[in-house]
C-alpha cells in the first residue's frame, strides 16, 4: 500500500460526500482512536493519567513546531484560531495613528480582532481591496505600505477562492526592511500545501484544527518568535501563565519565558491529542503527496464543471487555476445560490456558500467518485 493510499484508508467511506474540507473536514482514524483511547483513561483512571497526557500535549507541540519550522517553545496552543490571533492583536503594541494592512477578503476570525485592537488604542486599520475575480495582487499589497504601517495581517491562502499573493516571501522581505510585524493566518494551507512561512520570517502565524490537519474542532495555535515573547503580555492570565497547577500562590512569581506563558489553565487535552495524530498521518504521507493528490482532483473536477456550463470565479488563469483546490462556482440560469446550496445540501454534497458562488474544496482522501456523484447532481 502506498503512502496515498493509507492516506484515504484513513477516512471514513459513506454516503457523505465531503467537499468543503476547508470548512471542516472528516477527522482521521488515528485522530479518532487517539480520542478514544484518551476518553477511556479519563474514565478508568483519572488523576493516574495526568504526567500520561501532559507528555501527549508536549508530542503534538513538537510535531506542529516541526511542520511549521519552528521551536516548540514558540508555540502555544488556544481555543481556536481567533484567539490565537487575538493574543497577538491586543499585545503586538499598536500605538494611536498606527496602521494594520489587510485585505478587505479576510474571514471575520483573522479580520475582526484586528479591528478591535486597532480600536482600543486608536490606530488604523488599512483595507486594500481586491481585484478582480477576488485576485489579490501583491504590488497593490506592498503599495499600500506607509511610515505608519505598523503590523502587515494576512492570510496565506484566502478562504473564498483560494486566493494568493504571488510571492509572500517577497512580502515577508519587504516587510522586514522597512520594520514591519508580519502576522500571517495560515489555517486555509496548512497541512495542503508545504508551509515556508515561518521559514520565509514571518513574526508570528496562526491557524487552527479542523480544516486541512483533519483533526476536531477546538484547538487554535500561535507560533510566535522567540524575540517576541517576553514583549507579549498574555491576553489571558491564569496558573499556567507562571507555572503548573500544583503551585503555591506567589504574587511574586514571573510569567513563563516561552510561549506557554499564554496558555492560562488546562488544556483541550482530547482535540490536541487528536491533532497531534492527524499531523503523524499527514507527516507520514508527505504534504506535497497530500497537495498532488487534492490538485489532481480539483482539475478533474473543475473541468467537469466548466464542461456543464459553470463559471468559475478564480483569481488565477490558464493553467494556474489549477493551482489551487478552492473552486467557487456560480450557479447557471435563474438558480440562486441558496437554491443549488439546498439541492446539494439534500443529496449529502457538502459544499460552503461563500462570496460570488458556492465554493468546493476537495482534498486528497477524497475519490473520483465522489467528484462523479457530485457533477451528477450538479447536471
Amino acid at each position: 500500500m502506498s503512502s496515498l493510499e493509507a492516506y484515504k484508508a484513513q477516512f471514513n467511506r459513506n454516503e457523505l460526500v465531503h467537499l468543503n474540507n476547508a470548512g471542516l473536514q472528516p477527522i482521521t482514524r488515528a485522530a479518532r482512536e487517539k480520542i478514544d483511547y484518551w476518553s477511556r483513561r479519563f474514565w478508568e483512571e483519572g488523576y493516574n493519567t495526568d504526567k500520561d497526557y501532559a507528555a501527549d500535549v508536549a508530542n503534538t507541540r513538537a510535531s506542529l513546531a516541526s511542520m511549521i519550522g519552528c521551536e516548540a517553545g514558540e508555540v502555544a496552543f488556544f481555543s481556536s484560531t481567533a484567539g490565537a490571533i487575538s493574543q497577538v492583536a491586543f499585545s503586538c503594541g499598536l500605538n494611536p495613528g498606527d496602521e494594520v494592512l489587510m485585505w478587505d477578503q479576510e474571514y471575520g476570525s483573522h479580520l475582526y480582532p484586528w479591528k478591535a485592537a486597532c480600536d482600543q488604542v486608536g490606530a488604523n486599520l488599512v483595507i486594500v481591496e481586491s481585484e478582480k475575480n477576488l485576485a489579490t495582487p501583491m504590488e497593490k499589497y506592498l503599495k499600500a505600505i506607509t511610515a505608519k504601517t505598523k503590523v502587515m495581517a494576512f492570510s496565506w491562502v484566502q478562504f473564498q477562492a483560494g486566493s494568493q499573493m504571488e510571492d509572500i516571501k517577497h512580502v515577508i522581505e519587504t516587510a522586514k526592511q522597512n520594520g514591519i510585524f508580519v502576522s500571517v493566518d495560515i489555517i486555509q494551507g496548512f497541512g495542503l500545501h508545504p508551509c515556508e512561512i515561518w521559514n520565509w520570517g514571518a513574526d508570528a502565524v496562526m491557524g487552527g484544527s479542523h480544516k486541512w490537519l483533519s483533526s476536531p474542532v477546538g484547538v487554535g495555535y500561535l507560533a510566535l518568535r522567540k524575540n517576541h515573547i517576553a514583549k507579549f503580555k498574555p491576553h489571558v492570565i491564569g496558573m499556567y501563565t507562571y507555572g503548573t497547577c500544583d503551585d503555591p500562590s506567589d504574587f511574586a512569581c514571573v510569567p513563563k519565558r516561552d510561549a506557554l506563558k499564554f496558555e492560562p489553565g488546562s488544556k483541550q487535552v482530547l482535540e490536541i491529542a487528536a491533532m497531534g495524530a492527524s499531523i503523524e498521518v499527514l507527516q507520514k504521507t508527505g504534504i506535497k503527496n497530500i497537495e498532488t493528490e487534492a490538485l489532481r482532483l480539483a482539475k478533474i473536477f473543475r473541468q467537469g464543471l466548466m464542461n456543464l456550463g459553470y463559471e468559475i470565479v478564480s483569481p488565477y488563469q490558464s493553467e494556474k487555476i489549477n493551482s489551487t483546490p478552492f473552486i467557487n462556482v456560480k450557479p447557471r440560469g435563474s438558480m440562486t445560490n441558496k437554491e443549488l446550496s439546498d439541492k446539494l445540501n439534500k443529496e449529502k454534497i457538502f459544499h460552503a456558500v461563500r462570496g460570488p458562488g458556492l465554493r468546493f474544496t476537495p482534498n486528497a482522501f477524497n475519490t473520483e467518485t465522489d467528484l462523479e456523484k457530485a457533477l451528477f447532481v450538479l447536471k
